[in-house]
């Protein structure tokens, strides 16, 4: 008998799935009206990253709407968000506090959060809120 005939068998490989990937789903074309309401342009999907761009001004009355439609994208399998505020031109608290939630959201699934295109005024209203380095 040789030494390697008797050699314990290599344990398993320990496989980590904490948040398996689900592949996004489209949003319903009767969705249009709602992504309008919270200020959202446009949503560009590719896999798990999404990319939604909002218009117009943010504030509290759209905050909830936006939020919803936000933490929808979450839960249908988004793990990567890019939100563009090129075309936002008032950005209020209460506007600008729907990121914080949703990073929380996405941080819970190893997931990430960038805001891109923000206009000064939007930018200070971020930093305000201790989300400047969103819009970095």
């Amino acid at each position: 008998m040789h030494a390697h005939d008797h050699a314990p068998a290599p344990a398993p490989a320990a496989v980590a799935t904490r948040h398996p990937r689900r592949k996004l789903r489209l949003p319903h074309p009767g969705t249009a009206r709602r992504l309008r309401r919270a200020g959202i342009a446009k949503v560009v999907v590719a896999d798990c990253l999404v990319r939604v761009s909002l218009r117009g001004e943010i504030t509290a009355r759209e905050a909830d709407s936006l939020a919803a439609q936000l933490r929808t994208l979450v839960q249908d399998g988004c793990r990567h968000l890019i939100v563009d505020l090129s075309e936002v031109t008032y950005l209020a608290r209460e506007g600008a506090g729907v990121f914080l939630g949703t990073l929380r959201a996405l941080k819970a699934v190893e997931g990430s959060l960038a805001v891109r295109g923000a206009c000064p005024r939007s930018a200070a209203t971020l930093h305000c809120l201790g989300m400047g380095r969103l819009a970095e």
